[in-house]
């Protein structure tokens, strides 16, 4: 599997924050790298070469780079177990939040709030209301991270579970417009909590071939998303995408397979809180390539 580098300049104007604005520091460079996964549907016993290869990038991440965000687009947990840890392992790795996967559900409501609870992992669904199930009170619509003096909003999607969780494991979950949801989270998080970047964990998946909300259309069709990461179509980039949203801005998207056989890694720099340059790499694990 061949590793190729991203790099895309913005124009200084490409992602500002509007006048009036709080900001905590704009006059301050500021660079944030992101290690991102999605799918690894339990494919990380620590026997593995992906345990391995991941910790040692997360690592070498944290000990060369000062503000680093570990994150999961969902389908975390291994179905085929009756019972498992997968979110105590993914909090030994040092994860800050992961977004719900379709098959997160598959061994049941209590399973999933019963690891949510153990590990305490920031989990993340803003489009799906929860209040009348055992995940009442322990899932999250976004989280802000600090880094350096800036606020990184982080937002959770998950898919429209009619048809693709059977209905004995999500009753009583609300579904909600994932593009009106991310609409507003966005503008929130920009324009009230002064966040400089807002980066949104999505299971809707990459593309389809009809209308059904996929990241290509999340991005075009919103305002103030800088990056999504992606998961639910197995969808292996060879480098991140460039989609223009709502104001023209760019967004960009990347996605790392399924099973941990990639692990996604953009950097980006800022300079006076606007986006100036993201190198996105999508990097196999496995291989013994770490560099």
């Amino acid at each position: 599997m061949q590793r190729r580098t991203f790099i895309h300049h913005f124009g200084l104007s490409a992602v500002a924050l509007g006048a009036g604005i709080p900001k905590l520091r704009p006059t301050t460079d500021f660079s944030l790298t992101i290690l991102h996964t999605n799918d690894l549907h339990g494919r990380f016993e620590k026997t593995t070469a992906f345990s391995a290869q991941a910790s040692e990038m997360i690592r070498k991440a944290r000990n060369t780079q000062q503000n680093v965000l570990l994150l999961d687009a969902g389908d975390v947990l291994n179905p085929s177990l009756s019972q498992g840890h997968e979110l105590q392992w993914m909090k030994s790795m040092g994860y800050d939040a992961f977004a719900i996967g379709n098959h997160d559900f598959d061994r049941g409501m209590e399973d999933l709030a019963r690891q949510i609870q153990q590990s305490q992992l920031t989990t993340l669904a803003a489009n799906y209301r929860c209040e009348n199930t055992p995940l009442h009170g322990l899932i999250k619509p976004y989280r802000i991270f600090e880094k350096a003096g800036q606020r990184i909003g982080v937002i959770g999607l998950g898919v429209n579970p009619q048809g693709s969780i059977p209905l004995v494991l999500r009753e009583g979950i609300v579904y909600q417009d994932p593009l009106e949801t991310a609409n507003q989270l966005a503008a929130t998080l920009k324009q009230v909590e002064g966040c400089t970047l807002v980066i949104c964990l999505s299971h809707l998946g990459y593309h389809y071939k009809d209308q059904q909300i996929s990241d290509l259309r999340l991005a075009a069709e919103t305002r103030h998303i800088d990056l999504i990461i992606g998961g639910h179509t197995h969808t292996f980039l060879p480098e991140p995408v460039v989609v223009n949203n709502l104001d023209k801005k760019p967004v960009l998207i990347n996605h790392a397979g399924w099973g941990g056989l990639l692990m996604g890694r953009m950097d980006v720099q800022c300079r006076g809180g606007v986006i100036h340059t993201v190198k996105g790499e999508n990097i196999p694990v496995g291989s013994g390539e770490l560099n």
